[in-house]
């Protein structure tokens, strides 16, 4: 290997050599700085605000910081690039913290600013910093303010206390008005009356909920009679960029119909001017668990005028905007009633004339966030073959002009009076920053380093893109990565992941979660495919896993395996490892039911059976679609059934690590306790891993430590190579996890 070959240039990274570095560990991945919630950007596009956070294994505590950044390229002024921090909370990040007295801990101790907690960074004034902090122990939330002058930020001052926890803030210079969301319950606007409710609840002497509907639950939560409803709030300066209320808080959207409280997302907007509000939300319904419609609504601030610019039939819409001169909002809608992955179609409503264009209308790609460049082009995020990118739109025309076409591109938004995007970027390789993008030509520049020590100290492998012909000679694509110290003369261990959703795909972005370099720096090659029911492919590609789950799409994951081995001959044929989650878990039952190539399985969060499925989960179109009907209708009932893993139990040989938690929602526990049932009834090799507090993800940084400790002990375990223990660099026994730790 040549001193080029180790030289590796990334999107967030200086020049590294590679080889020098240690690998990666599951240590390092949970310790990484992260940006939590949205980039605030100043009104002046001079600076912008955010929020970071970091977790310390050492110390068991989970760090929380206010930062803000200048952006020099976009003021004249002098100033440093570098990020001043304004706040700093910490806490004790374990389950069960053992006690302590306040003045003791971190969090209580440097006086005031160590109480706050921060959160939803907003820009009041181009010099005056709007956050929240909610008080745990009565769920009151307070809007701070923080001042620049004299090249120093004051403490912060209460602007304005809520009664209930508020988020999703918004606030226009404009108009000074200030957004945000906040739950009630239907029986009131008030958020004074929410919250003494709520205290009320909390005195009864009995547990019990009454359902007469679905939802019951969703996601990880049971549903309660509090829906999210959107408020907004005057803000006038008192003096010298101190703000105060102006009058109370107004309901925006509990006059928009008169059956029922509208359910609102976080997806909404306001105006240029301030005085209007779009936003996104589901009318009321005993169908919401098997339909997707949803509607983009426009109201005043004042409430007034509250109703749908898009009634209908149609399926879930997201992300509106409006255009510059408020004349205009572009946002994106599916066609399809109950099918959440259909094709997301960019739309464009003209309010004065109360009709609606749709653009790029033969575009088969499925953008998932719109925001308007000017007034004849539009910007537009979109997944295509392993990337997150983003594109302009001619309105006219429907031409497609790709801005940043490599690794992934997530939230997006315009730098005011400027030709730049402020993005966050990241790859594979190269943990989230945050980025400003030129419009015209998508030059990039770096505007943050939030683990700055990470591409100097550990080897990160860089994707390979690989294809294969898999099932109906479809094209499979995915990414392939090597171990450090890769030697093409030796054998390596497969780690073979599947993803879930079903309709989704690996890109080339960070993730806290699934990460794959982590299966890598343990000594896998490791391979990542997007077979069938995959985004970023075409609409009929996604389509094509419908009433096909064990069939195509593991037909075209086992025919590019083999096209793999071939192709690749340091990978071991026996020492190959399969892991999933959700629908990957689907498919690693379905696997061990239809193959026994591999010598270990991890199954997180998948299905056992169709059928029990069914009558658990929350979202109950998904399935309606994926089955194509109900399992009580006789012809549907023979797709579930088919598509079952339950049916093959009697063929499981395969060693298997089953995790679930018991908050999912989606996929309850008891499909991972059934299959730890059928494998060890049948005296198959397996382990359960259980985490109480976590839902379809495993999100808490220890809880991720833990989960990938037991993944990284059980795909070593089974696939080690007892005649060449430099295959692996990892000590097995490092792994080795007994009960609790930590």
């Amino acid at each position: 290997m040549t001193i080029g070959q180790l030289v590796r240039s990334l999107p967030a990274a200086a020049f590294v050599l590679g080889a020098l570095a240690r690998p990666f560990t599951p240590e390092d991945l949970v310790q990484t700085n992260r940006l939590s919630g949205s980039i605030a950007v100043s009104p002046n596009s001079a600076s912008i605000a955010y929020i970071q956070a970091h977790y310390s294994i050492e110390e068991k505590r989970q760090y929380t910081q206010l930062f803000v950044q200048a952006l020099t390229d976009n003021h004249p002024h002098r100033g440093s690039s570098r990020p001043v921090k304004i706040i700093e909370f910490s806490a004790d990040a374990r389950p069960n913290p053992p006690s302590a007295h306040k003045e003791d801990d971190d969090e209580f101790a440097g006086g005031p600013k160590k109480h706050l907690k921060p959160s939803q960074p907003v820009w009041l004034s181009d010099t005056s910093l709007g956050f929240v902090a909610t008080d745990p122990g009565t769920g009151k939330s307070t809007l701070y303010s923080v001042r620049s002058g004299k090249g120093r930020w004051s403490k912060p001052r209460p602007v304005v206390a809520m009664a209930v926890p508020i988020s999703d803030l918004h606030f226009s210079t404009e108009s000074g008005i200030l957004a945000f969301t906040a739950e009630v319950y239907n029986s009131t606007d008030s958020l004074v009356e929410t919250a003494k409710l709520d205290y009320h609840e909390k005195l009864r002497a009995d547990t019990g909920q009454t359902y007469d509907d679905l939802w019951v639950r969703h996601w990880d939560t049971f549903v309660s009679s509090k829906v999210p409803q959107i408020y907004t709030l005057s803000l006038k300066v008192k003096d010298k960029d101190h703000f105060k209320p102006k009058g109370e808080p107004i309901n925006v959207i509990s006059s928009a119909n008169a059956n029922g409280r509208l359910e609102a997302s976080n997806s909404f907007t306001l105006s240029p001017t301030g005085r209007h509000i779009a936003f996104v939300a589901k009318y009321p319904g005993h169908d919401y668990a098997w339909r997707t419609t949803s509607h983009v609504y426009l109201a005043g601030v004042d409430g007034s005028g509250a109703g749908p610019i898009n009634p209908g039939k149609g399926g879930a819409s997201s992300s509106p905007a409006f255009s510059g001169d408020g004349t205009k909002i572009a946002y994106v809608q599916m066609a399809a009633t109950a099918y959440e992955a259909d094709r997301n179609q960019i739309k464009i409503y003209d309010i004065a004339n109360n009709t609606t264009t749709e653009v790029a209308a033969d575009w088969d790609r499925s953008p998932s966030h719109v925001l308007w460049s000017d007034d004849d082009t539009l910007l537009v995020t979109y997944n295509e073959w392993g990337r997150n990118k983003l594109a302009k739109v001619d309105i006219a025309t429907g031409a497609i002009s790709p801005i940043v076409s490599e690794h992934s591109v997530g939230s997006v938004q315009q730098l005011p009076g400027t030709s730049k995007l402020l993005i966050d970027y990241s790859a594979l390789d190269s943990p989230t920053d945050i980025y400003t993008v030129s419009i015209d030509d998508g030059a990039m520049s770096r505007v943050s380093q939030l683990n700055p020590k990470l591409a100097s100290e550990v080897f990160l492998s860089a994707p390979e893109d690989v294809t294969f012909t898999g099932a109906a000679n479809s094209t499979i694509h995915g990414f392939l990565l090597r171990p450090p110290n890769f030697d093409s003369q030796k054998k390596y261990p497969l780690a073979f992941v599947i993803h879930g959703g079903p309709q989704s795909s690996f890109t080339d972005g960070w993730s806290p979660r699934w990460n794959l370099n982590i299966f890598a720096a343990a000594g896998f090659v490791t391979v990542a495919l997007d077979p069938q029911g995959s985004t970023g492919y075409g609409q009929n590609f996604t389509d094509a896993i419908r009433n096909q789950w064990g069939g195509k799409p593991y037909e075209s994951l086992m025919r590019s395996l083999e096209q793999l081995l071939e192709e690749h001959p340091y990978i071991d044929r026996k020492r190959l490892a399969a892991l999933g989650a959700s629908y990957g878990g689907y498919m690693i039952n379905w696997i061990n039911g239809h193959s026994n190539v591999f010598k270990a399985l991890v199954n997180h969060d998948g299905m056992f059976s169709t059928i029990s499925t069914y009558y658990s989960t929350e979202e109950l179109y998904f399935p309606e679609t994926e089955f194509e009907g109900v399992p009580f209708d006789e012809k549907a009932r023979e797709n579930y059934e088919r598509w079952s893993p339950e049916r093959y139990v009697k063929n499981w040989k395969t060693p298997t690590l089953v995790v679930h938690s018991e908050k999912d929602y989606r996929l309850v526990v008891s499909e991972g306790l059934s299959t730890f049932t059928a494998l060890r009834r049948q005296g198959v090799p397996a382990r359960l891993l259980y985490f109480p507090d976590e839902n379809h993800w495993v999100l808490k940084p220890a809880n991720s430590l833990r989960w990938h400790r037991e993944v990284l002990a059980w795909i070593t375990k089974w696939t080690l190579d007892d005649d060449d223990s430099s295959a692996t660099p990892y000590d097995s026994a490092r792994f080795r996890v007994q009960g609790n730790d930590e």
